[in-house]
């Protein structure tokens, strides 16, 4: 997702009530620049990268009463709630950012990953493909989309996607996650639809080599190599995913 990315320069914080509205019908002019964040939201921002988002809430709300239907202000509550995973709260915000002047392309990225999280998915592609409208360039929302057609088995429409969000993401600094991420879900295509193991086990290799945190891509190039590879190279992808696994989730069990 963008939060890495987003233009820098206990209180009650329920948002106002507002009403979902159908996306415009109209072609929306692209790309739409992102406004800055100005300085008192920057620093709030930084709250919320660090983790501190009841802090950042505290302040964000103050700011909204002085540039009240701001939609910077609007996005940074969503995003607050979003990064605490309560996306039923999150929602509401972004959907005011989305409404809201200046137009803001990040809200409806992340309008997008909480309907998905919601289990809302028509709502959620909606979101994606209207963030795209507005910033063409964006690989993480091509990435979205493809997980979309991949769990409705649009195997072809999803490799359209992954291979956007590789393309869009693999010059950008800070996007190796971004880049590893599509790649390895490539690769489930290729290998069930394809039943092309060595191209498969090469995007794998590639995902990994870019995001060696990634636990999943490491097992399933484990699981891969089983059938494939000399013993040496299937423990070294075993060993990968376990010590992937304990850095970033000590407690999962996966595959669940």
């Amino acid at each position: 997702m963008l939060i890495g990315v987003i233009f820098l320069p206990g209180c009650q914080d329920q948002p106002r009530q507002a009403q979902e509205q159908p996306l415009p019908a109209q072609e929306v002019p692209s790309p739409i620049p992102t406004p800055p964040l100005d300085r008192d939201l920057s620093r709030h921002f930084k709250l919320i990268q660090n983790g501190q988002t009841g802090s950042a809430r505290v302040r964000i709300r103050q700011w909204l009463d002085r540039h009240e239907d701001d939609s910077r202000g609007l996005f940074l509550m969503g995003l607050s709630h979003h990064q605490d995973k309560r996306y039923a709260r999150a929602l509401d915000w972004l959907q005011q950012a989305t409404q809201a002047q200046p137009t803001y392309p990040p809200a409806w990225h992340f309008l997008g990953w909480t309907y998905f999280y919601l289990g809302q998915t028509a709502q959620s592609r909606r979101s994606f493909e209207h963030h795209l409208q507005l910033a063409p360039a964006e690989g993480d929302s091509h990435f979205a989309l493809g997980l979309l057609d991949l769990e409705l088995w649009r195997l072809d429409e999803a490799e359209v996607h992954f291979n956007q969000a590789i393309k869009l993401q693999e010059s950008q600094p800070g996007r190796a996650k971004g880049v590893s991420k599509a790649m390895a879900r490539l690769s489930e295509i290729i290998e069930i639809r394809d039943r092309n193991q060595e191209r498969a086990t090469q995007l794998l290799r590639r995902s990994v080599e870019l995001y060696p945190d990634h636990y999943e891509a490491w097992y399933r190039l484990w699981k891969l190599l089983e059938t494939t590879a000399d013993e040496s190279e299937v423990e070294q992808a075993r060993l990968g995913y376990f010590n992937a696994r304990d850095r970033v989730r000590p407690r999962t069990e996966f595959p669940e």
